[in-house]
């Protein structure tokens, strides 16, 4: 699970941060001080136009560029390449990224902080200029970090503690490809893949968009699929799949559904319905149910469409799916105010944004940090309805 973020000269960022990085965490252990990090289930908020779904967009860009290189991704999925993308092409764009990874072997929690910086070529291509991988350890008590990957420009070093701790030169021959793609395939390398696979596992839900309708007028390909697809479009074939791999799994987890939804309870041929009338809610309730589940899932405005009693459903849904996969988030952007009524105020993550100028007056912060919230939320008032107060909005300059 990721505990913080941090976004340099990329999209409306100038120099932003969500959570804690490895510098805080070490800081909070040295001073006992706490520190407001990302956590199981996370909803950022605030006015339109404010960074929410660029935030969400920036990660996705950082996945894609991992997993396919900078060239790649800057121009998939409709993007308008990467000097389009940075506001300043001077500059370096910079991504840093905080996480708490499981060791299966051990059981034990891993803190591994990924930095990964992207120029500007002459040319306006992107190009890989450094990236950095560091490893929390302690020292006979002592709580430091350790730099296991150090590159710059395509040359520099890695430590593998699976092969007694020896630092080795390495280099990359491709700009565009970052060394955590290479290495992180690479089995002997468990702390590469660890990480590798965490990012490749992040999930950008798109069910609330507009191409998630398509499918069902064009048709889908036949066949089962282990796993949904960003919009959803594939949830025959994902029930398909289930079905043929275990029916009795099959029923419990489509009667468990069916059961919260409704209109849904009384649908016998259930994919059929499914592509007459696609169900947001069973979508999300279907994805949290993966066998696989998704080390964090960021959903824009999950609440779209749904009526006030299914956005208490899918509430308490998402917890759920946290609670059971300790190692698993979410991260989602909302309007509505029911959707974090049960949330806490260190779940809530508020956007601002001046809009003095086109990039970098984005402002991020946890409603956690006020003192006021907290005091309500202790006193049993739920933060959907302190936020409907207007005790989470920006003040403005002249109060």
């Amino acid at each position: 699970m990721i505990l913080g973020i941090e976004l340099l000269n990329f999209d409306v960022f100038d120099d932003d941060k969500a959570g804690i990085l490895i510098d805080d965490y070490i800081a909070s252990k040295e001073t006992g001080s706490t520190v407001n990090a990302l956590r199981g289930l996370n909803a950022f908020i605030g006015r339109n136009n404010t960074g929410k779904t660029s935030f969400m967009g920036c990660l996705a860009f950082l996945k894609d560029t991992i997993t396919q290189g900078c060239a790649v991704a800057s121009i998939i999925y409709g993007r308008p390449g990467f000097a389009n993308m940075t506001p300043d092409i001077t500059k370096p764009s910079v991504f840093k990224v905080f996480f708490k990874l499981e060791d299966k072997e051990s059981g034990k929690a891993k803190l591994i902080q990924y930095e990964l910086s992207i120029v500007t070529s002459k040319f306006k291509s992107p190009v890989i200029s450094s990236e950095k991988v560091m490893l929390v350890v302690n020292d006979d008590g002592v709580i430091k970090p350790v730099t296991i990957l150090d590159m710059k420009e395509g040359l520099g070093s890695i430590i593998n503690f699976e092969d007694g701790d020896n630092k080795a030169e390495v280099g990359v021959e491709d700009e565009h490809l970052t060394a955590l793609s290479l290495y992180g395939k690479i089995t002997g390398y468990k702390d590469f893949v660890l990480l590798y696979k965490e990012i490749s596992h992040w999930f950008f839900c798109s069910f609330s968009s507009e191409e998630q309708s398509s499918y069902y007028y064009e048709g889908g390909a036949p066949g089962g699929h282990k796993h949904l697809n960003s919009t959803g479009s594939n949830v025959g074939n994902v029930l398909e799949y289930i079905k043929m791999e275990n029916e009795e799994k099959y029923e419990r987890i489509v009667g468990e559904i069916k059961d919260k939804i409704p209109a849904m309870k009384h649908k016998k041929n259930l994919p059929q319905a499914l592509k007459e009338s696609p169900n947001k809610l069973f979508l999300y309730l279907l994805l949290l149910r993966d066998s696989k589940p998704r080390s964090t899932i960021f959903i824009e405005t999950p609440d779209k469409d749904l009526y006030h009693d299914m956005v208490d459903v899918l509430s308490d849904e998402m917890r759920e799916y946290t609670m059971k996969n300790h190692y698993c988030q979410i991260m989602f952007s909302t309007h509505n105010p029911y959707i974090i009524e049960t949330l806490s105020p260190k779940e809530i993550w508020i956007f601002e944004r001046s809009f003095k100028k086109d990039e970098g007056d984005v402002s991020i912060r946890c409603a956690g940090e006020d003192p006021l919230v907290m005091e309500m939320f202790h006193q049993g008032i739920g933060m959907g309805a302190i936020w409907y107060g207007g005790h989470l909005d920006a003040k403005s300059e002249d109060d």
